[in-house]
């Protein structure tokens, strides 16, 4: 499975609201959507699209605090028909690389749901807060890092 990885544009919105579409209600909550959808109207800044040959599979960004040296994943979802394929393992490596390759960047953190969170554990991120329905009933808030090494 080779993957390609390009910045976002104004035109992916449809596209990336129908993605996130698909992964409601048990990877996010619906009151999230508007919040998607405001990111994406805001301009995301380091906002990524996975593509598999011209189709559209996957999308994840990043955000950088160099004044913290902290790095954020934001945003992060693939194909809902697709889950256990790879494909989540594929946009984390893309996003990871992204910030290793920043030098300020000390520790890498996600907000997560119950869900996700072990996906993310397997890459070394441990959780350091829960917040019980942090998303909406029944979907816990995981606060997690990845500390780096030099």
């Amino acid at each position: 499975m080779s993957f390609t990885f390009r910045p976002y544009t104004p035109e992916d919105r449809a596209a990336c609201v129908a993605l996130f579409a698909a992964n409601t209600p048990h990877w996010f909550a619906p009151p999230e959507q508007e919040q998607y959808e405001s990111f994406l109207n805001d301009g995301p800044g380091h906002y990524f699209l996975m593509l598999e040959g011209d189709k559209i599979c996957g999308a994840g960004g990043i955000e950088i605090e160099s004044g913290r040296g902290v790095g954020w994943l934001t945003w992060g979802m693939v194909d809902s028909t697709r889950h256990g394929q790879g494909l989540g393992k594929s946009l984390l490596d893309y996003r990871l690389q992204q910030l290793r390759a920043n030098p300020d960047v000390r520790r890498i953190c996600i907000d997560s749901s119950q869900h996700t969170a072990p996906f993310y554990e397997k890459y070394g991120f441990t959780t350091q807060r829960v917040i019980p329905d942090g998303y909406a009933k029944g979907l816990h808030r995981h606060e997690m890092e990845l500390r780096l090494t030099a």
